[in-house]
């Protein structure tokens, strides 16, 4: 096969904002060999909603016959394309990285591939244009496309799965193996009780608040659906937010021990100097009321709702964990394709919010001394990738090592980190500069 040129690029992880599902894609695609012949490809391409994802490449070699299968984790970027460093926004390149041969001579390395997509005119997706090589010449070679779709549920059948999977392999034995265990009659009557804050009146921040609030409370409400729970809902926003309703709903809440509880909040967050690492919410209804008189510490909310005994407690704010002077951080837009629309796992949901021991997790977006950065199209950072890696670990094409909580909150980390080092921030001298921020967060069990 034909050595893949490395380009030049400018990293950056990108999700889609709607976080309905996976983008699954097949790729059939050839090129010619040294001795002109062409050699075929057929690629199999997750991308999560996170950024993240996986290519697999099936191959026969036209000289030797020999098969062979080849995985690689995927990276999204955009390419530099002037000395200054600016990207062309309008081309997204999926690169295969650490690829490893799995089937076939595995002393014969892979170069990966490149597929290419292109914005379509008038529309929020991403497409599939090309895929791209180099010539042991150095000259550039486009490998022929013979077809390119985009993957639904129903395609996933054993036949194409055993393409590029064993029956051994976690991915298969998701798709097809699993067993569901019975929730006994205790679990069923589970409640998940969602407490969501939000200042979406605010003039700088409001309207990613909303958009936090509605996703954060369609993710959870799909949750209760998938799970057979009852699901206790309430959101505090608009006229109705303020200090006392927060700290009432809060006192209010009343789990059993089997039962799930949910603390969100979305608007502006400050730090102090005292021992607090984990920041303030802001809840003042008016901006001439007092900040220390109208803020709540979320570590403090974490100790009231972990105290009441619920089997799962999750308490998550999304702000900023600095001064309270400090500016408000807005990013660019994110790349989209479109959705393969693959169902939640059912198992990956118990393992989640039915565990076999208690669980209680505080999550906040930065460390203290950080900004939170979000946008007006998908939301804070560290919500959007906070959902974003919950459903990854809910679907059944998910194909990390664990379902567990410590992985998934990692994966939104380290997504959200990588995402922030491409968002210019506003500082307190009034300049801008590169985002830092580092989720925090705490678990005990």
């Amino acid at each position: 096969m034909p050595s893949k040129y490395y380009f030049l690029l400018l990293t950056c992880l990108f999700a889609c904002s709607k976080l309905t599902a996976q983008s699954l894609y097949n790729f059939k695609y050839n090129y010619l060999d040294d001795n002109g012949n062409k050699e075929y490809y057929n690629a199999f391409m997750v991308r999560y909603d996170d950024g993240t994802g996986f290519i697999r490449v099936s191959y026969i070699d036209s000289v030797t016959g020999e098969k062979y299968l080849v995985n690689m984790d995927m990276e999204e970027s955009y390419e530099v394309n002037d000395m200054a460093g600016a990207a062309d926004s309008s081309i997204l390149y999926f690169e295969g990285i650490d690829s490893k041969v799995i089937m076939g001579d595995t002393t014969y390395g892979y170069d990966p591939d490149i597929f290419v997509f292109q914005n379509q005119e008038n529309s929020e997706y991403y497409e599939p244009l090309k895929v791209l090589s180099v010539s042991d010449d150095g000259s550039m070679v486009e490998g022929e496309f013979t077809e390119s779709k985009l993957l639904t549920q129903e395609d996933l059948t054993e036949e194409f799965v055993l393409q590029f999977f064993s029956e051994d392999e976690e991915f298969y034995q998701n798709l097809f193996n699993t067993t569901v265990r019975t929730l006994t009659s205790e679990e069923k009557q589970a409640k998940l009780h969602l407490l969501i804050v939000a200042n979406t009146k605010d003039v700088d921040i409001g309207s990613t608040c909303v958009l936090d609030k509605d996703r954060t409370l369609k993710t959870f409400s799909d949750l209760a659906d998938l799970l057979s729970i009852t699901l206790d809902a309430k959101t505090i926003f608009g006229d109705d937010y303020n200090k006392k309703n927060v700290e009432d709903a809060v006192a209010s809440l009343n789990p059993s021990p089997r039962d799930i509880v949910v603390f969100y909040y979305s608007g502006h967050g400050f730090s102090m100097n005292d021992g607090h690492q984990f920041p303030y919410i802001e809840l003042r209804a008016k901006s001439f009321q007092s900040l220390k008189d109208n803020s709540l510490n979320i570590e403090d909310i974490y100790n009231i709702i972990a105290k009441k005994g619920a089997r799962v407690n999750l308490v998550i704010s999304d702000c900023c964990n600095s001064d309270p002077n400090a500016g408000t951080a807005i990013s660019g837009d994110f790349a989209q394709t479109r959705s393969s629309s693959i169902e939640w796992s059912l198992q990956n949901c118990q393992q989640l919010f039915i565990p076999p021991l208690r669980v209680s997790i505080l999550m906040t977006a930065a460390q203290k001394g950080e900004l939170s950065a979000g946008n007006n199209n998908f939301g804070g950072f560290f919500t959007y990738n906070f959902r974003a890696s919950l459903v990854n670990f809910l679907s059944p094409v998910h194909q990390f090592t664990g379902v567990s909580w410590d992985n998934l909150i990692e994966e939104a980390k380290a997504q959200t980190i990588a995402k922030a080092d491409h968002t210019w921030c506003s500082m307190p001298d009034g300049g801008k500069a590169k985002c830092v921020q580092h989720p925090a967060y705490v678990i005990q069990h």
